[in-house]
């Protein structure tokens, strides 16, 4: 991910700035966007959720990141846990920390300690789960966790010690491709997601909260079914003004995007900066938290999910 041109204007958390941003949009290398005709079903634009955080190549899920993410303006970020050896969540996307860090091996064949002692791309230790979320809650932000293996019964024990010792229930959203994830996760009463390459059938998104959707999988009349179904959605990963102002079209709720700055910028221009505006692009409380689907059990060795 890019930081995007050093000119490009930081956001105080929670305010946009019309009167900067509105001069330029820019994308992940720095380039001009082309401007767009206006969003007339879209507005006002759906919440932004920085998927991952937000930065440069090397600061995925890292608390840089979260905290770029804040600054830029984003009410909500995206992260991913796994967990070690000894039952910790940590952040880290894949399987293996060879692409995100300079060690190698599998999340899960690590002690906290030894993880720990790796350094990402961008030099920092790479993050456990409790760190993210103090900084999140101290920041007043969100968070949807992507939970990328089947929890064993010590790994839910501390996940949901975290979620006791910070309260992180009503902000602090659990997601997965997997529905027997998300029912072996049950016992927190936080809200669920399914997340889904292609769009799952109505008859099975109303068992969540919410669903997450790949972007270029949805359409207007889909997004319809899910809201007079009461289901939120949140599309991955649209990174592009066309692909913004088709999902303000489709009335989606929620992007979920790697390029903070610039969909801000263009959903200030494009909604403008009044009070009932700015709120709706901030990330939407919800205490609908669903009921579980239940399908057969995924064998261990298909614990891991990919977002």
């Amino acid at each position: 991910m890019s930081s995007g041109n050093p000119a490009a204007v930081r956001l105080a958390r929670g305010t946009l700035v019309l009167a900067a941003l509105a001069v330029v949009t820019l994308g992940r290398g720095g380039e001009r966007t082309a401007s767009l005709p206006p969003v007339p079903a879209g507005c006002p634009a759906p919440a932004v959720v920085s998927h991952r955080g937000y930065g440069p190549p090397g600061t995925e899920n890292t608390l840089r990141a979260f905290r770029d993410a804040l600054a830029a303006g984003s009410g909500q970020v995206e992260l991913d846990v796994h967990f070690t050896r000894d039952h910790q969540p940590v952040l880290m996307h894949d399987a293996t920390v060879d692409r995100t860090t300079t060690g190698t091996g599998r999340v899960s064949g690590m002690t906290l300690s030894r993880f720990r002692a790796l350094r990402t791309l961008g030099g920092e230790r790479p993050a456990t789960l409790d760190e993210a979320l103090r900084l999140l809650r101290a920041a007043g932000g969100r968070t949807l966790l992507d939970l990328k293996e089947v929890p064993d019964a010590a790994d839910l024990r501390s996940l949901s010690g975290e979620y006791h010792r910070l309260n992180a229930y009503r902000w602090a959203s659990l997601m997965s491709f997997s529905p027997d994830t998300l029912r072996a996760v049950r016992s927190i009463h936080a809200r669920r997601g399914l997340l889904a390459r292609t769009a799952p059938p109505v008859s099975l998104a109303r068992r969540f909260a919410f669903v997450g959707i790949r972007h270029d999988r949805l359409t207007g009349k889909l997004a319809r079914a899910y809201a007079r179904a009461g289901v939120a959605v949140y599309a991955w990963t649209p990174n592009d003004p066309a692909a913004w102002r088709r999902m303000a079209g489709y009335g989606v709720e929620h992007v979920v995007t790697d390029e903070t700055p610039a969909y801000l910028a263009w959903a200030v221009r494009r909604c403008g900066t009044g009070p009932v505006r700015r709120q709706r692009l901030a990330a939407r409380r919800t205490t609908n938290f669903g009921s579980l689907a239940t399908t057969s059990q995924l064998p261990k060795s298909l614990r891991s999910f990919t977002w």
